[in-house]
């Protein structure tokens, strides 16, 4: 238990004020700190599914003529959660925001079954069975050529 709270720790202290953003239309959002894009539309508040279904999914979309998106590492969906707010916790840039657990790559290292979530209704973390559903907000890595360019 001991060491799921210092990892918690280290994850809270290295997520907090980590997010600079700047909205592209209504789909997209730039986290110009991170250089990634994030998906941002009224599919990112209402998808379920369980997470291969989650992978594939982030692979599969198209936003902006923008292909091949995947899921958010823990820290960069931690990254975008707002402890000053609640219901939802997250970053007000996010227009369409499911108040509920999102899905992250970050598997739980014990088992291969389970993987991590986030809660934006508070900002809780949790772990959970690879089988079950919750929402996806997909990222996909801002090409390095442009990261240069928005400095």
């Amino acid at each position: 238990m001991q060491k799921y709270m210092i990892f918690f720790l280290v994850v809270l202290l290295a997520g907090i004020n980590s997010f600079a953003e700047e909205k592209h239309g209504n789909s997209i959002v730039t986290d110009k700190k991170n250089a990634i894009y994030w998906q941002d539309n009224i599919s990112s508040q209402k998808s379920s599914k369980d997470w291969d279904d989650a992978v594939l999914y982030c692979d599969k979309l198209v936003l902006n003529d923008i292909a091949h998106w995947r899921l958010p590492t823990f820290n960069e969906l931690f990254s975008i959660v707002d402890y000053t707010r609640v219901h939802p916790a997250i970053n007000p840039v996010f227009s369409f925001v499911k108040e509920g657990t999102y899905w992250t790559s970050t598997g739980f290292a014990p088992t291969r079954s389970r993987a991590w979530t986030i809660d934006f209704r508070t900002g809780k973390t949790y772990y959970s069975y690879t089988t079950t559903n919750h929402a996806v907000r997909c990222v996909k890595d801002i090409p390095l050529q442009s990261a240069k360019e928005s400095k």
